[in-house]
């Protein structure tokens, strides 16, 4: 038998981001020690686990949002078996200090870091996704795609202080 939805119906307020662009978030960690094969044994597993973890407290944020012409209400709709999209890539050609540290820099030398919302129709897309990125015996860094539909600023913000603190003490904050 199939599983019912949960559908999170947005509100008036709500309405107003719905015709915005996804916005983009990148995090910089440095790893001079690491090597990649430490990078891929060891972190990225981490960071996967710790990840499916967090989201078993942020539902919404593996579901998607729908929006029907014919029903003026969009809603999220989140699936028991929905995910969130993780890319992997790697970029050899890249001076990480530059590119992750203080200054300006054109933007798009970020827009291969983070991912694109998968579109599953002309009337749903995703509501996040993630990109890990490697740059070997540099760091490494995770590109945020959310919908703020699904995610604002303050709760971008924890989702993030979550994560780390699953994936640093293997434990669920208090406070989440």
């Amino acid at each position: 038998s199939l599983v019912d939805p949960l559908i999170l119906p947005l509100t008036f307020f709500d309405l107003v981001w719905l015709p915005d662009k996804p916005t983009h978030r990148v995090i910089f960690y440095k790893l001079t020690e690491s090597s990649t094969d430490s990078f891929y044994s060891v972190i990225l597993p981490k960071l996967e686990q710790s990840l499916s973890l967090v989201l078993t407290h942020f539902h919404p944020l593996s579901g998607h949002v729908k929006w029907d012409p014919q029903d003026p209400k969009p809603c999220i709709v989140v699936f028991p078996q929905d995910t969130v999209s993780l890319t992997v890539a790697e970029i050899t050609d890249a001076d990480f200090s530059r590119v992750s540290g203080k200054g300006l820099r054109h933007q798009t030398e970020l827009h291969p870091l983070v991912s694109e919302l998968p579109v599953f129709s002309s009337d749903s897309a995703s509501a996040f996704a993630l990109q890990i990125t490697l740059f070997p015996k540099q760091g490494f860094c995770v590109g945020l795609t959310i919908n703020h539909l699904v995610m604002d600023g303050k709760t971008v913000v924890k989702f993030l202080k979550s994560w780390a603190h699953i994936c640093k003490y293997g434990t669920t904050p208090q406070d989440i």
